[in-house]
């Protein structure tokens, strides 16, 4: 499938996920989710609703409902036909240029009376727009450009009795910005903030922590003695049970179960034992903070991992997975990224990439930034220079997302 695309988050006050929204590139052009009326080739139809019809919203959210970008011309189709998703789990995001003609306003109607959301974004001014915002559950404020004219809406907004409406700050990218907007505006908030490390101070590193990064560094070695690892195991009940649930589950029925550590440990090997800790203890590692960065930094390595034979790494499949697993340690850990990487003590050249920004894997590792962030442009430019299809991208990426939710809903 020639089709780019990225589950975004989007967060309540406490950093707790409420939604994602999707971004996406259809094709080799970027979708305009208003195209003009000489180029209606294929936008009746919503290729996102019918990739989560045939890949299931859990895959990419969770459960958690999705904004799903459509046309104008879309809302005079059949958008209930095209997604046999739960209405409540999907919000049409339409943007200013929205028509505002009757038969646009009916399918709207007609779409909310079987339980669809909509929400709106990029809008100038608010009398123009006053019967789809009546009808809107949602508006974006993009934080990067609120000046005088965007609080001057939203006060109109909340004058002229749209206070159904749920303000979503989007493009917030600190964390000190983040607790200074949802401090002084109500709503949801969107940005990478919750995958940055504060930008002032350096917390210690709890017990727990010490313990899971103790584990990992054990477990570098090609040839790590059983014992050692399964002491550290041991002094940690969750990855203790976990692995014995794992072992039992692979090797044995309801009798003659394994109940030992270091017995499950050597059952494993060395190379099973290695390849569980690593995502085992990513998965608790972040287990203090919003549970989106734990899912960020799994989907990364293994994102990263599967474009390897793309750009043609494939020996370093496992080094690419630690960059891309390591991605986001400053903000696990709260500190500088040179400092939490001493921690785990990489390679020189996990290093590079992700403090230096240079190097062998940097490429790679770049790749997987833009992609994350939506620059389909600067994207599209590096899968050119190193021939590299779309549809391949798209399915390196789904196979992240469908390992992340095998690995979280495992019992």
């Amino acid at each position: 499938m020639d089709l780019l695309i990225v589950p975004v988050p989007i967060f309540d006050k406490d950093q707790k996920v409420e939604a994602y929204m999707f971004r996406y590139q259809d094709g080799n052009e970027i979708l305009d989710t208003n195209r003009g009326p000489g180029r209606l080739d294929g936008v009746m139809m919503s290729a996102p609703l019918d990739m989560l019809n045939t890949v299931g919203i859990y895959t990419f959210t969770m459960g958690k409902p999705i904004f799903v970008p459509v046309t104008n011309y879309m809302l005079i189709a059949n958008l209930e036909q095209q997604t046999d998703q739960p209405p409540e789990k999907v919000i049409f995001l339409l943007d200013g240029t929205v028509k505002t003609e009757p038969e646009y306003i009916a399918g709207m109607k007609r779409l909310k009376g079987l339980g669809f959301r909509f929400a709106l974004s990029k809008i100038t001014q608010v009398e123009p727009y006053a019967e789809v915002l009546g009808l809107c559950d949602f508006i974006f404020f993009d934080h990067r450009i609120i000046d005088e004219r965007q609080q001057q809406i939203l006060r109109l907004l909340i004058a002229r009795d749209y206070k159904h409406l749920t303000a979503i700050y989007s493009h917030i990218r600190t964390k000190e910005l983040f607790g200074e907007v949802s401090k002084a505006a109500k709503g949801l908030y969107e940005g990478r903030f919750y995958r940055t490390p504060l930008t002032k101070g350096s917390k210690g590193v709890s017990p727990l922590q010490v313990n899971l990064i103790d584990l990992l560094n054990k477990v570098r070695s090609d040839d790590f003695e059983f014992s050692a690892v399964s002491s550290t195991i041991a002094k940690d009940p969750a990855l203790s049970v976990a692995l014995l649930k794992l072992v039992n589950s692979a090797y044995f029925g309801a009798r003659n179960r394994i109940s030992s550590i270091n017995q499950a440990v050597t059952m494993l090997g060395q190379q099973e034992t290695r390849k569980w800790i690593t995502t085992a203890v990513a998965k608790l590692l972040g287990s203090d903070k919003p549970s989106e960065l734990t899912r960020v930094s799994l989907i990364r390595a293994k994102f990263t991992e599967n474009l390897s034979d793309l750009f043609k790494m494939r020996k370093e499949a496992e080094s690419l997975f630690l960059t891309g697993l390591f991605s986001v340690l400053d903000a696990i850990l709260e500190k500088p990224m040179s400092e939490a990487l001493d921690l785990v003590h990489v390679s020189d050249k996990i290093r590079e990439a992700l403090v230096l920004e240079k190097g062998e894997y940097y490429p790679v590792y770049e790749f997987i930034l833009l992609y994350e962030s939506a620059q389909w442009k600067n994207l599209s430019r590096i899968m050119i220079i190193n021939s590299i299809k779309a549809s391949d991208v798209y399915d390196c990426y789904l196979n992240a997302l469908c390992w992340y939710r095998d690995i979280l809903t495992e019992k």
